[in-house]
């Protein structure tokens, strides 16, 4: 059963139904105003270029070292994120930096920023969690090749209630490794980690279908699909952050489901462009 009240929480520690994961993303691209994300840097969990087939959906099931490891529990079992603790290391500190946890549930790599032609995406794979597509949110990331102008892209998609619909996102020019999908219609710089400009009444996604590139970008974009867990502001250098999940988040804690892809974006802000290292541990607990 899911856990509920602080009662299920406590016998959750008593009895051993819980685990801490530490993790370490060593020193990450060079960045200032922008969201990365972490996965593109050495460490534990391991770096993942998001690499696959151009334009078809891989799924993201967790194993190992793929993300944030947690134990396997037994089936009639609920897992829950019941905790986070950070501590982001600049090179050059300015200021606290923001964190988004995320659920990477799966991805489109590969994504030809230089046409403007129609690109097909492949769903021949469905979603291994959230099937529904309630809740999942739109992330693009520039990866692999560089990107040299802001653009804008027209992307259809299948929403949770499974009607087609078609948005008109910007696309910033940030860098490899960094979030570029945009709060705007037109060409920006403007982007948040899982704010795209989607059609009125979008809820969730449960698939792409295609994105041709009005104004194209140039480099290679990958297509994140994400269920965004919890969010974190940290401190100084010398300050490690936590969040209790259960006071937070007035006792609803997220759910964690067999092979969660566990990830992290990540917002300095504004000033010299800097590098991070991340320093922490997620707390599970289940029932």
């Amino acid at each position: 059963m899911p856990i509920r009240t602080l009662s299920d929480l406590n016998s959750a520690y008593d009895e051993g139904r819980w685990h801490q994961q530490r993790i370490l993303k060593n020193t990450s691209v060079s960045h200032s105003s922008q969201w990365i994300d972490v996965t593109f840097a050495s460490g534990q969990p391991a770096y993942d270029p998001r690499i696959g087939v151009s334009g078809k959906f891989t799924p993201c099931v967790a194993t190992g070292n793929d993300a944030v490891w947690f134990p396997s529990i037994p089936e009639s079992q609920h897992r829950h994120l019941v905790g986070i603790t950070a501590r982001l290391s600049q090179s050059t500190y300015i200021g606290p930096a923001s964190l988004v946890v995320f659920d990477l549930i799966g991805y489109y790599p590969l994504i030809d920023g230089d046409s403007t032609d129609e690109q097909l995406f492949d769903n021949s794979i469905e979603l291994p969690r959230y099937k529904d597509g309630e809740t999942v949110a739109l992330v693009v990331i520039n990866h692999v090749a560089p990107a040299i102008n802001a653009g804008v892209a027209i992307i259809k998609y299948i929403d949770s209630k499974d009607q087609e619909k078609t948005a008109t996102v910007s696309i910033a020019n940030n860098g490899v490794g960094t979030v570029c999908s945009g709060t705007s219609s037109s060409a920006s710089s403007d982007v948040g980690p899982v704010t795209v400009s989607l059609a009125n009444g979008t809820s969730g996604i449960k698939k792409i279908l295609s994105v041709q590139y009005s104004v194209p970008p140039g480099g290679l974009h990958c297509f994140y699909l994400v269920r965004v867990l919890t969010t974190l502001v940290t401190g100084d250098n010398a300050v490690a952050c936590e969040k209790d999940m259960y006071v937070a988040n007035a006792t609803m804690l997220p759910r964690i489901f067999d092979g969660a892809w566990i990830g992290m974006f990540e917002r300095l802000p504004p000033g010299t462009a800097r590098t991070t290292t991340l320093f922490g541990h997620l707390t599970f607990a289940w029932g």
